[in-house]
C-alpha cells in the first residue's frame, strides 16, 4: 500500500478521538490507527511541558504532523492498517477477508474492489467493497475481524466457500442480518450478542492490529472469556487515557512567582549558574535578589526539564497559582489571572473567583481501554489497565496543544469539611463508594478509589454551571470542560473547580467565557445554574435515585438535569449527585448550598 494520504481528520482528532487503536472510517475504506513507533516525528513541531513530561516520564510530546501538497500528490503523516480486514460487496453481497481472491486493493482509486465471481460491480467498473459491520474486542484492548468463518460453521473449518451477508428485513433487529456459506450453512448474527456470544465467539484471539496487523499480544489476556461482538463504528471502541496540564510551570513556589516577574526573553538566555549570579548582581532581575542563586538555577533547570523530579501532582502547583492570581498577572504570559468577585450572598460557600484570561493546556495520550473506561480519572494514573501505543516504549508521546480561557471557583475548606462531616453526607457517599467499588468488580478493573463526597460535590457544581454557561455565553456544552481540584490530604488540601474553553481553534478564546465571570453577569449565571439543579422534568423519579437502591453510581443525575458531554467531563458522567448542590424535591438534608443562599 503507498504512502499517499487515504483520508484526513484534524490533528487534534488523532489525540482525542482516533488515537492509535481507533477505527476510522475514511472516504473509501476503514482503516485502524497505527501505534507511534511508526509515527513520523519533527523537532520544529516538538512541545514542551516540563510537569508534564516529569509526571509522564518522557522527554517530549509531539503532535500529529499536518499534511502537505494537494490532494492528489500529499503523502500521509499518521500511519494506519486496513481494519477490518473482511469486506462486504454491496452488489454481490460477498463476505470475503483479504488474501482470499474475491476483494483486493485498488491503488488508483484507493479503495477496495470486489473480484468475485459473476460480480456484476458498478457497470465497467468493479464495485467497491465496504468494511464488514462488526468486530470483536475485549476489556484488555485487544480486538480483531469478526470470526465470521469460524462463527458460520460453528467452530474451526477447513471451508473456504464463499460467503454471503445479507439481511432478511423482517423485525429490523441483528437477528435479520444472515451469513450464508455456498456449503449451505446459514446463521443469524444475533447469537453473538446474545446470552451465549461467549461460546459463539470463543477466546480473544490477542490481536493488536494497531501494532501491525499480525501483531499478538504475548501475555494471556486476562479477559480471555470476554469478547464481545460490537459495531465497527460504536462509541465504545475507544476510550482515550489521557493526562493534562496547565502551563504554569513553577509559578505556585515564591520563587516561581519571582521567576514570573522576570523577562522570559532574558531568563532563556541564562545558560549557567555563574552568568545568572552576575546578572542578579548587576539588577537585571529585582524580583531574584531575595533568593539564594542555587536555588533559583534549580528551579530554572526545573521549568526546562533539566531536572528531574519526584514530585509529579499536575493539579497542587495549579491550585496555588489559582490561589495567588497576582504571580500571574501579565497578559504577555501564557497563564493569565484576575482576581473576580465572588457571587453576593455565597461569601460563607465560596472563597473565591478568578478568571483565567489565558491559558494553555496540554493533553497528552498515555494508551487506551475498549468497552468501558477507566474507573477513574485521577493524576496518580488510572485505576484499570490500559492498552499500549506502540511496541516499545517511545522516549514520547502524543500530545496537542489548546489555548483557552475560563473561570475557577474556590470554595471554602470550613464549609466543605463541615458539610463533609454530616452523617447523611457521609451515607450517601458510602453508598456511591459501595456502587463504584461494585461496577469494577463486575467488570473484573483493577480497584480505583472512591474520590469522596467532596469530589461529588465539585464535580456537580461543575456541570450544573457548564449546563448554564453554554446557554449564556453562546459556546456550545461540549466546548466547555472541567478540571476539578480536590483532595483532603491535610498537606494538600483543594476544594475547587476551573471551567475553560480550551480548544485547538479559535473558538476556545473569544472572551465570551471569561466577561460572564464579571461582577454583575457571574452572580446571576450563579444562581441560575443552582436554581437549575433543585429541579429537573425527570422528577420526581430523577430527585428520588439512590445509588445504594438502583443501579447507579450516579445519585440525582440524569440527561435532562446535570449530566454533560462526555468531552466535558473528567469522568464520562459518573460522581453526580444534585442533591448535594441544592434542595430537591426528594432530598434537603445534604445540600451544600441552602435555599437560602439560592
Amino acid at each position: 500500500m503507498s504512502k499517499r494520504a487515504v483520508g484526513d481528520v484534524r490533528p487534534s482528532q488523532v489525540i482525542t478521538t482516533f488515537g492509535p487503536g481507533a477505527i476510522v472510517d475514511l472516504q473509501t475504506m476503514s482503516v485502524i490507527v497505527a501505534g507511534i513507533d511508526r509515527w513520523p516525528t519533527d523537532e520544529e513541531l516538538v512541545i514542551h511541558e516540563p510537569r508534564l513530561e516529569r509526571a509522564l516520564r518522557v522527554k517530549r510530546f509531539f503532535p500529529a504532523k499536518p499534511s502537505e501538497g494537494s490532494f492528489l500528490s500529499r503523502r500521509g503523516t499518521v500511519p494506519a492498517y486496513i481494519f477490518p480486514r473482511y469486506q462486504l460487496c454491496p452488489v454481490c453481497r460477498t463476505l470475503s477477508v483479504l488474501g482470499e481472491g474475491y476483494v483486493d486493493y485498488d491503488s488508483k482509486w484507493q479503495e477496495m474492489v470486489c473480484k468475485a465471481p459473476g460480480c456484476k460491480g458498478r457497470g465497467k467498473f468493479r464495485a467497491a467493497t465496504l468494511p464488514a459491520p462488526f468486530v470483536v474486542a475485549c476489556p484488555s484492548g485487544h480486538i480483531d475481524d469478526f470470526p465470521w468463518r469460524e462463527y458460520l460453521h460453528r467452530g474451526p473449518t477447513s471451508c473456504r466457500k464463499r460467503m454471503k451477508l445479507f439481511s432478511v428485513a423482517k423485525t429490523g433487529s441483528v437477528a435479520d442480518i444472515m451469513v450464508k456459506c455456498e456449503c449451505e450453512k446459514t446463521r443469524s448474527a444475533s447469537d453473538a450478542f446474545g446470552e451465549r456470544r461467549s461460546e459463539a465467539l470463543g477466546q480473544c484471539s490477542r490481536h493488536r492490529p494497531w501494532l501491525g496487523i499480525a501483531n499478538r499480544d504475548s501475555a494471556m489476556c486476562a479477559h480471555a472469556a470476554e469478547v464481545r461482538a460490537m459495531q465497527r463504528g460504536a462509541t465504545n471502541g475507544w476510550f482515550p487515557v489521557m493526562r493534562s496540564a496547565l502551563a504554569v510551570k513553577e509559578a505556585a513556589t515564591p520563587i516561581g512567582i519571582a521567576l514570573n516577574a522576570c523577562n522570559p526573553k532574558q531568563i532563556e538566555k541564562v545558560d549557567s549558574e555563574d552568568r545568572l549570579k552576575t546578572l542578579v548582581a548587576m539588577g537585571m532581575f529585582p524580583s531574584l535578589e531575595a533568593f539564594p542563586i542555587p536555588d533559583v538555577w534549580s528551579a530554572i533547570l526545573k521549568q526546562r526539564g533539566q531536572i528531574e523530579t519526584d514530585d509529579i501532582d499536575l493539579r497542587w502547583p495549579e491550585w496555588l497559582a489559582f490561589r495567588d492570581p497576582g504571580s500571574a498577572s501579565s497578559d504577555k504570559l501564557e497563564f493569565f489571572l484576575e482576581l473576580a468577585k465572588i457571587p453576593e450572598g455565597y461569601e460563607e460557600q465560596i472563597a473565591g473567583v478568578v478568571l483565567a484570561r489565558k491559558l494553555l493546556e496540554v493533553r497528552a495520550l498515555l494508551g487506551f481501554t475498549r468497552i468501558d473506561p477507566v474507573g477513574a480519572s485521577t493524576d496518580d494514573g488510572p485505576g484499570a489497565a490500559i492498552a499500549p501505543i506502540y511496541r516499545s516504549r517511545c522516549d514520547w508521546l502524543p500530545a496537542v496543544e489548546v489555548r483557552g480561557e475560563g473561570i475557577f471557583i474556590e470554595l471554602n475548606e470550613s464549609a466543605v469539611s463541615s458539610w463533609e462531616a454530616k452523617p447523611a453526607v457521609q451515607k450517601r457517599a458510602q453508598a456511591m463508594a459501595e456502587k463504584f467499588a461494585q461496577w469494577e468488580a463486575d467488570r473484573n478493573s483493577d480497584p480505583s478509589p472512591f474520590p469522596g463526597a467532596r469530589y461529588v460535590l465539585l464535580h456537580s457544581l461543575a456541570h450544573a454551571l457548564i449546563r448554564q454557561l453554554s446557554l449564556d455565553c453562546g459556546y456550545s456544552a461540549s466546548s466547555v470542560r472541567e478540571r476539578i481540584y480536590s483532595s483532603t490530604d491535610a498537606k494538600r488540601r483543594m476544594a475547587g473547580v476551573l471551567l475553560y474553553t480550551a480548544s485547538p481553534d479559535s473558538e476556545g478564546s473569544l472572551g465570551g467565557l471569561v466577561d460572564l465571570g464579571s461582577p454583575k453577569r457571574f452572580a446571576d449565571l450563579f444562581r441560575a445554574a443552582l436554581r437549575s439543579a433543585t429541579r429537573c422534568s425527570s422528577d420526581p423519579l430523577c430527585a428520588d435515585h439512590k445509588p445504594d437502591v438502583h443501579a447507579t453510581i450516579n445519585g440525582a443525575a440524569c440527561h435532562a438535569c446535570i449530566l454533560a458531554s462526555e468531552t466535558s467531563c473528567e469522568t464520562f458522567n459518573r460522581f453526580l449527585d444534585r442533591n448535594v448542590l441544592a434542595p430537591t424535591m426528594a432530598e434537603d438534608s445534604i445540600a451544600f448550598f441552602h435555599s437560602s443562599s439560592a
